[in-house]
C-alpha cells in the first residue's frame, strides 16, 4: 500500500524533520516554470510549489491514489496554475520536453523500476531540466544507482536537511 503522504502544518515534527521551506528554497524555483511533483499524495509540496512559480507557470501535481487525488484536487481547487492527474504506477503521465523541474519526495522506493522510471522522467524533462530527489538518507543508494542506470548524473546535493538528503539529477548528456 503507497503511502498518503502529509500536509505541511499537520505535524510539526514532520515539518521539522522535513524543512519545506528549505527544500522549495534549494529547488531554486523561478517564476513561471513548468514543474511536476511526481506522487503528490495530498499536497505536502503542492502549494509552496505552486506559489514558487506563480500564476504564469504551472504545477503537474501526480499520484496513483484516488483517494488522495480527490483530496489534493479538493486542497488545489482555487489555483488555476495546478493540475492534478491521477497516474498509473509505472506511467509518470508527463509530456516530453516541458519539465523545467520533476520532484519526487519520498516516493521512489514506491517504484518497481527506479531506473526505467527515471528513464521516462529524462524523457519528460525541458533542455536543461532538472529531476529533484529527497527521502530518507538510507533511501540514497539504491536512488543514486538507479538514475546512473538511467543516464543522470547527480549535479548538486543538499545535505543540510535533518533526516533527509535533496538530489539535484540531470541527463548525462543531451536528451
Amino acid at each position: 500500500m503507497h503511502g498518503v503522504g502529509g500536509i505541511e502544518g499537520e505535524d510539526p515534527t514532520f515539518d521539522q524533520a522535513r524543512q519545506p521551506a528549505r527544500v522549495i528554497a534549494a529547488l531554486g524555483i523561478t517564476p513561471g516554470q513548468h514543474i511536476a511533483d511526481i506522487g503528490a499524495g495530498r499536497g505536502y509540496f503542492t502549494l509552496r510549489l505552486s506559489d514558487a512559480v506563480g500564476p504564469e507557470g504551472q504545477l503537474v501535481s501526480t499520484d496513483v491514489d484516488d483517494a488522495v487525488i480527490q483530496q489534493l484536487r479538493m486542497r488545489v481547487s482555487a489555483r488555476k496554475n495546478v493540475v492534478v492527474r491521477k497516474v498509473g504506477p509505472d506511467d509518470p503521465g508527463l509530456e516530453a520536453g516541458a519539465y523545467d523541474l520533476i520532484l519526487l519526495s519520498e516516493v521512489d522506493h514506491f517504484l518497481s523500476d527506479r531506473a526505467a522510471y527515471l528513464m521516462k522522467l529524462r524523457a519528460a524533462l525541458a533542455p536543461h531540466g532538472r529531476i529533484a530527489v529527497t527521502h530518507l538518507r538510507a533511501m540514497r543508494p539504491p536512488l543514486v544507482a538507479a538514475a546512473q542506470a538511467a543516464g543522470l548524473f547527480v549535479a548538486s546535493e543538499d545535505t543540510s536537511l535533518p533526516d533527509h538528503y535533496l538530489l539535484i539529477l540531470q541527463p548525462a548528456s543531451s536528451h
